[in-house]
């Protein structure tokens, strides 16, 4: 094991990056996070470097940065190889990472590989109903629906569904909600259950439960879109709004 004094504040750099991300900082955060890889690669704190790609994983992803964003997901998986985790938990959060950052870059044969990699550590680590297991699902699903394989996109899809709504976890739902809808769409645009599952996404966005905080409003930004895209402009006006509020104020 790394001595402390050779390791990389992990909790303190991943709070500045959540403090980046809450006020829209994004090209921030990328480049905290380069500098402390650089750093962690001085030190010679492995681990550490491990959770600062998997964090550059997500960042390049959203960035759309496919160059750097493949070469997290190798350096990344090469490390979870060298460090001999490949069965642990904190391994399949970080394959997911990958697999979803893979995904993205059009790359889905080497994503599923990926997340077929989490699952089995997840099976091994968690309890069934654990809400990461909605996570997984929510990205497999993505991939198959890219490859046009809708039964297994809607399998999974429904699947974090309940997952997500036993544990009220409202953003994550509203996500699930507008995927299955882009699911429905794509097969038949005038289906009325593109509209009843879009509403179902609303009402998770609307409920008093629902913390208006930073991944509120990234939630809102994200999702905006797909509900112009699907005939709702009046939603994704008031989704946009209410990302610009929060942003507004930080």
């Amino acid at each position: 094991m790394t001595p402390a004094e050779n390791r990389i504040p992990v909790g303190k750099i991943l709070q500045e990056c959540d403090k980046l991300f809450n006020s829209n900082r994004s090209a921030e955060v990328g480049a905290l996070l380069r500098a402390w890889r650089v750093r962690a690669q001085e030190l010679g704190d492995k681990s550490g470097e491990l959770t600062i790609l998997s964090e550059l994983m997500g960042h390049y992803r959203m960035a759309g940065d496919s160059e750097h964003g493949i070469a997290a997901v190798n350096d990344g998986v090469s490390l979870i190889e060298e460090l001999k985790i490949s069965d642990s938990l904190s391994a399949g959060t970080i394959y997911i990472n990958a697999a979803t950052a893979l995904s993205a870059f059009g790359r889905f044969a080497e994503a599923l590989e990926l997340y077929q990699k989490a699952s089995k550590c997840y099976t091994a680590h968690l309890e069934s109903d654990d809400v990461r297991f909605a996570g997984l699902f929510n990205n497999m699903a993505s991939v198959h629906l890219a490859a046009g394989d809708f039964s297994t996109a809607e399998e999974l899809y429904l699947k974090s569904v309940e997952l997500l709504s036993a544990k009220k976890s409202l953003m994550d739902l509203a996500v699930t909600y507008v995927n299955l809808a882009q699911l429905y769409y794509a097969q038949d645009r005038q289906d009325i259950v593109v509209s009843s599952t879009l509403d179902c996404a609303m009402l998770c966005f609307d409920s008093p439960a629902a913390v208006r905080d930073g991944y509120y409003a990234h939630t809102c930004g994200k999702c905006a879109q797909a509900f112009g895209a699907m005939g709702r402009s009046a939603d994704e006006a008031e989704l946009n709004a209410r990302a610009g509020s929060f942003y507004a104020g930080t």
